[in-house]
């Protein structure tokens, strides 16, 4: 239920729907009735709201420095929303937020301001609550051992998910039961919270599972689901030039692909569609010498080029794994010749290409995906997703090029 409203963000990013607050309410609450429909305990993360940081509390405690209107307006919406649609459990981020806590390094999982004030009484939630790791460095790093564990149970947790050491953590909440920071009742409360869950999910639902072909069984409609998926995701950001929409074309066609060393299932069906020769670049600095004649190649042998960028990373701080030498490469052939880029992977690594007239985002980099890009090229299956997020300027949140497309050949 994170809304990703910061593209540095190295921790959530395209673990988001997204940045529209709308988008990640709906979709959040469709994916938690498609779980909960089917006996399945939801839980909406990561409390209260983990899209505006350039920290990853993997490593350290990120700071969101915003007053609480701000936080009320976008950050809680999605949860507010989830939470009315009737989410089983909710999970506890490690976020210090001293508009909801000044405490000085505490974490939001472990504050009683957090949970207690604003969660339970203010917001009105008497689900389950998960605290967020707490091997994790953005509560051990000021809280270490059995305190951060003690400390989440005080700010009213039910569940301590991952302890650093779970014998250690146990003396830890005996010593505090002893000292009368936390008292058997609320323990046993929690434990009740626990066991209701148990029976409504488990207990109550549970018919005998055949193990045999276990796995096959489970994942069997995965790659029909991943195939509809790319068939409403993958993006035409840019269209500007005409002969790609569609490309069925007979003239000369290279295919260069970006973060590979040989074809895969794209390049292969540029091959075999329109016959085209395969070009091989590295993401990383590589022969500058080799490069500028597989440049030249491209400009003198050929008439249209197909680029595809593979193999990149999602994270923003490392440039999503592509060098610039790669960026500068990719405009210096759509400067030079009639390109299209299918960009397989995370859109904000497509924020130095805002200026590329012909520009597709498809996310993700498998078989699939692939080949339902290449059927989109040739004009088989329209391009019907929107950007998830804002790229640059020139494409924002929701942009989708099929529109303009649409109407400019209703025109011709």
């Amino acid at each position: 239920m994170d809304v990703n409203n910061n593209a540095a963000n190295p921790v959530i990013n395209d673990r988001s729907f997204g940045e529209n607050k709308h988008t990640v309410a709906t979709y959040g609450i469709e994916y938690m009735k498609g779980m909960q429909d089917h006996g399945v305990l939801a839980c909406a993360k990561h409390f209260p709201g983990h899209g505006d940081v350039t920290v990853d509390s993997h490593y350290d405690l990120p700071v969101i420095k915003k007053p609480f209107a701000a936080l009320d307006s976008l950050e809680l919406y999605p949860f507010k929303k989830i939470f009315e649609a009737g989410v089983g459990s909710v999970m506890i981020a490690h976020l210090n937020i001293p508009a909801i806590d000044n405490a000085t390094n505490r974490a939001t999982s472990l504050s009683t301001k957090n949970v207690k004030d604003l969660l339970r009484d203010k917001m009105g939630y008497n689900g389950l609550t998960f605290t967020d790791a707490l091997e994790m460095k953005g509560v051990q790093k000021f809280f270490p051992g059995g305190e951060a564990a003690v400390q989440s149970l005080i700010a009213g947790n039910d569940v301590l998910c991952l302890p650093l050491d779970v014998p250690s953590t146990i003396q830890s909440v005996h010593k505090a039961i002893r000292e009368k920071k936390i008292n058997w009742a609320d323990i046993e409360s929690k434990c009740k919270k626990l066991l209701k869950a148990k029976y409504q999910y488990v207990v109550n639902n549970t018919q005998p599972i055949q193990t045999e072909n276990l796995a096959a069984d489970l994942n069997r409609d995965v790659p029909a689901i991943r195939l509809r998926v790319a068939e409403n995701a993958i993006t035409l950001v840019s269209a500007a030039e005409p002969a790609f929409f569609p490309f069925n074309t007979t003239q000369r066609v290279a295919y260069v692909g970006f973060g590979v060393n040989a074809a895969n299932a794209f390049a292969r069906r540029m091959e075999k569609d329109y016959n085209a020769k395969s070009f091989f670049f590295s993401l990383k600095p590589g022969n500058e010498k080799e490069n500028n004649e597989k440049l030249l190649e491209l400009k003198r042998n050929f008439d249209y080029v197909i680029i595809g960028v593979h193999n990149t990373t999602r994270s923003a701080q490392a440039n999503y794994g592509i060098a610039p030498a790669a960026h500068s490469l990719i405009l210096k052939i759509s400067e030079q010749q009639k390109t299209i880029v299918f960009h397989f992977g995370n859109a904000y690594a497509a924020q130095k290409w805002c200026a590329l007239e012909n520009l597709v985002i498809a996310y993700e980099d498998d078989e699939i995906v692939h080949e339902v890009a290449a059927d989109m090229l040739n004009g088989k299956k329209p391009y019907l997703g929107k950007l998830p997020v804002t790229i640059c300027s020139r494409f924002p949140s929701g942009s989708n090029a099929s529109a303009s497309l649409e109407k400019k050949n209703s025109t011709r």
